[in-house]
Protein backbone atom coordinates (compact mmCIF):
# COMPACT_ATOMS: atom_id res chain seq x y z
CA UNK A 1 0.00 0.00 0.00
CA UNK A 2 2.88 2.43 0.95
CA UNK A 3 4.19 2.07 -2.59
CA UNK A 4 1.14 2.87 -4.58
CA UNK A 5 0.94 6.07 -2.15
CA UNK A 6 3.95 6.91 -3.38
CA UNK A 7 2.87 6.21 -7.28
CA UNK A 8 0.21 8.30 -6.63
CA UNK A 9 2.51 11.10 -4.95
CA UNK A 10 4.85 11.05 -8.10
CA UNK A 11 2.12 11.04 -10.66
CA UNK A 12 0.51 13.84 -9.25
CA UNK A 13 3.92 15.61 -8.93
CA UNK A 14 3.97 15.01 -13.23
CA UNK A 15 1.25 16.67 -13.52
CA UNK A 16 2.56 19.55 -12.50
CA UNK A 17 4.46 22.50 -13.55
CA UNK A 18 7.75 23.67 -12.63
CA UNK A 19 8.43 27.26 -12.63
CA UNK A 20 10.59 27.02 -16.20
CA UNK A 21 7.67 24.69 -17.56
CA UNK A 22 5.15 27.38 -16.75
CA UNK A 23 7.63 30.32 -17.97
CA UNK A 24 7.91 28.30 -21.22
CA UNK A 25 4.40 27.94 -22.16
CA UNK A 26 3.54 31.06 -20.74
CA UNK A 27 6.50 33.17 -22.54
CA UNK A 28 6.98 34.87 -19.22
CA UNK A 29 10.60 35.14 -17.47
CA UNK A 30 10.77 32.89 -14.62
CA UNK A 31 12.12 36.34 -12.49
CA UNK A 32 8.65 37.85 -13.76
CA UNK A 33 6.78 34.86 -12.43
CA UNK A 34 8.40 34.62 -9.25
CA UNK A 35 7.50 38.37 -8.80
CA UNK A 36 3.41 37.57 -9.54
CA UNK A 37 3.64 35.05 -6.71
CA UNK A 38 4.80 37.72 -4.49
CA UNK A 39 1.71 40.05 -5.94
CA UNK A 40 -0.07 37.15 -5.50
CA UNK A 41 -1.18 36.86 -9.03
CA UNK A 42 -0.72 33.48 -9.73
CA UNK A 43 0.32 30.91 -6.87
CA UNK A 44 2.40 27.89 -6.56
CA UNK A 45 -0.16 24.72 -6.04
CA UNK A 46 2.53 23.34 -4.07
CA UNK A 47 6.33 23.23 -3.24
CA UNK A 48 8.55 20.23 -3.76
CA UNK A 49 12.51 19.96 -2.63
CA UNK A 50 11.50 24.30 -2.29
CA UNK A 51 10.71 24.71 -6.05
CA UNK A 52 7.16 25.95 -6.94
CA UNK A 53 4.92 23.14 -8.64
CA UNK A 54 2.24 24.53 -10.66
CA UNK A 55 -1.07 23.01 -11.88
CA UNK A 56 -2.33 23.41 -15.09
CA UNK A 57 -4.48 26.50 -14.40
CA UNK A 58 -1.61 28.59 -13.39
CA UNK A 59 -1.07 28.53 -17.41
CA UNK A 60 -4.25 30.80 -17.42
CA UNK A 61 -3.97 32.96 -14.32
CA UNK A 62 -0.81 33.91 -16.43
CA UNK A 63 -2.60 34.68 -19.58
CA UNK A 64 -5.01 36.27 -17.47
CA UNK A 65 -2.12 38.80 -16.13
CA UNK A 66 -0.72 39.04 -20.00
CA UNK A 67 -4.16 40.23 -21.33
CA UNK A 68 -4.77 42.42 -18.36
CA UNK A 69 -0.70 44.40 -18.99
CA UNK A 70 -2.02 44.41 -22.57
CA UNK A 71 -5.10 46.26 -22.03
CA UNK A 72 -2.80 48.70 -19.95
CA UNK A 73 -3.31 47.69 -16.27
CA UNK A 74 -0.68 47.91 -13.88
CA UNK A 75 0.59 44.97 -11.66
CA UNK A 76 -1.02 46.67 -8.81
CA UNK A 77 -4.74 47.25 -10.92
CA UNK A 78 -4.25 43.55 -11.78
CA UNK A 79 -3.82 42.33 -8.00
CA UNK A 80 -6.79 44.83 -7.11
CA UNK A 81 -9.17 42.75 -10.29
CA UNK A 82 -8.11 39.47 -9.56
CA UNK A 83 -9.57 39.18 -5.50
CA UNK A 84 -8.18 42.78 -4.23
CA UNK A 85 -11.35 44.62 -4.48
CA UNK A 86 -14.45 44.11 -2.14
CA UNK A 87 -17.04 44.72 -4.26
CA UNK A 88 -18.45 45.14 -8.27
CA UNK A 89 -18.66 48.76 -7.76
CA UNK A 90 -15.12 48.81 -6.87
CA UNK A 91 -14.31 46.92 -10.12
CA UNK A 92 -16.32 48.41 -12.13
CA UNK A 93 -14.63 51.84 -11.30
CA UNK A 94 -11.39 50.59 -12.02
CA UNK A 95 -12.29 49.53 -15.45
CA UNK A 96 -14.17 52.72 -15.90
CA UNK A 97 -10.79 54.44 -15.39
CA UNK A 98 -8.80 52.40 -17.38
CA UNK A 99 -11.16 53.16 -20.24
CA UNK A 100 -11.14 56.76 -19.99
CA UNK A 101 -7.68 56.07 -19.86
CA UNK A 102 -7.87 54.20 -22.84
CA UNK A 103 -9.77 56.67 -24.81
CA UNK A 104 -7.11 59.56 -24.12
CA UNK A 105 -5.09 57.31 -25.43
CA UNK A 106 -6.94 57.03 -28.39
CA UNK A 107 -7.32 60.76 -28.97
CA UNK A 108 -3.54 61.62 -28.79
CA UNK A 109 -2.69 58.80 -31.10
CA UNK A 110 -5.36 60.51 -33.70
CA UNK A 111 -3.91 63.69 -32.60
CA UNK A 112 -0.24 62.77 -33.68
CA UNK A 113 -1.56 60.64 -36.48
CA UNK A 114 -2.93 63.73 -37.75
CA UNK A 115 0.09 65.69 -37.33
CA UNK A 116 2.70 63.12 -39.04
CA UNK A 117 0.21 62.98 -41.92
CA UNK A 118 0.08 66.63 -42.66
CA UNK A 119 3.84 66.53 -42.11
CA UNK A 120 4.01 63.87 -45.34
CA UNK A 121 1.32 66.26 -47.34
CA UNK A 122 2.65 69.48 -46.04
CA UNK A 123 3.29 71.82 -49.52
CA UNK A 124 6.20 73.13 -47.37
CA UNK A 125 10.10 71.90 -48.26
CA UNK A 126 10.45 72.35 -44.42
CA UNK A 127 7.32 71.00 -42.32
CA UNK A 128 8.86 73.21 -39.05
CA UNK A 129 8.35 76.38 -41.30
CA UNK A 130 4.26 75.21 -42.16
CA UNK A 131 2.16 77.77 -40.39
CA UNK A 132 -0.17 74.03 -39.72
CA UNK A 133 1.93 72.30 -38.58
CA UNK A 134 3.56 74.78 -35.90
CA UNK A 135 0.11 75.19 -35.17
CA UNK A 136 0.36 71.83 -33.53
CA UNK A 137 3.64 72.45 -31.48
CA UNK A 138 2.22 75.88 -30.18
CA UNK A 139 -0.37 73.68 -28.64
CA UNK A 140 1.74 70.93 -27.39
CA UNK A 141 4.00 73.66 -26.00
CA UNK A 142 0.87 75.33 -24.31
CA UNK A 143 -0.29 72.04 -23.12
CA UNK A 144 -3.32 72.43 -25.04
CA UNK A 145 -4.93 69.44 -26.68
CA UNK A 146 -5.73 69.74 -30.86
CA UNK A 147 -9.56 70.55 -30.83
CA UNK A 148 -9.79 69.56 -34.36
CA UNK A 149 -7.72 67.32 -36.58
CA UNK A 150 -5.88 69.93 -39.48
CA UNK A 151 -6.26 68.82 -42.62
CA UNK A 152 -3.58 68.15 -45.14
Amino acid sequence: MLMGRANNFEYALSQVLTIGELAQRTGVATTALRYYDELGLVSPAARSGGQRRYDAAAVHQVGVVLLLRDLGFTLAEIARLMGGLPDRPSRDELIRGKIDELDALVRDAEIARVALVHALACPADDVRTCPKFLAIVDDRLEGRPLAEPLAP
